[in-house]
């Protein structure tokens, strides 16, 4: 299995949103972020064309990050799991990442520190956390079955910036 693990794009800065009553698990992408979303998406496209199911976490600027995510690819599945909520475990996402067939290409979308957390985890066996994704980062983890404690492999990890040129 490969799990494609993308942090979701810029988003409305949290003070700006308070101060406009807008809560946290509501913060919408910036125009900026959309726009640069669509580039990186275009990018992971190349580097992972294989995708076959897209999960989010529920929280609105990772579902817009996948929903750009998903255009770049044809007919993809999206779903959401409170798994990649950013204060979840990295055993309990992967458990539900693990519900799918151990041959399956996933695209994950969440925040940080959580994906930073999960990618560790799944390296090391550790939740302490040594990566960590900027907006509209990504990298791609083989597990020779399902993802489990220690037993992935990184293939790559990139910043948004090197994403963007692929397109």
């Amino acid at each position: 299995m490969d799990v494609l693990i993308v942090r979701h794009g810029i988003a409305m800065d949290r003070d700006k949103a308070a101060s406009r009553g807008v809560l946290d698990p509501d913060r919408p992408l910036t125009r900026k972020g959309r726009t640069r979303m669509q580039e990186v998406a275009r990018g992971l496209h190349e580097l992972a064309p294989a995708v076959t199911e897209l999960i989010s976490s529920p929280l609105l600027r990772a579902v817009q990050t996948a929903e750009i995510v998903r255009e770049a690819y044809a007919e993809l599945k999206h779903g959401r799991s409170a798994a990649l909520l950013p204060e979840a475990e990295p055993a309990a996402l992967a458990r539900a990442l693990g519900r799918r067939a151990a041959t399956a290409t996933l695209a994950i979308v969440g925040h940080e520190p959580q994906l930073g957390a999960f990618m560790s985890w799944c390296l090391t066996g550790s939740a302490r956390s040594f990566v960590e994704l900027q907006k509209g980062g990504a990298g791609l983890v083989r597990f020779d079955e399902r993802p489990a404690a220690g037993a992935g492999r990184l293939i790559w990890l990139l910043p948004p910036a090197v994403l963007r040129s692929l397109r």
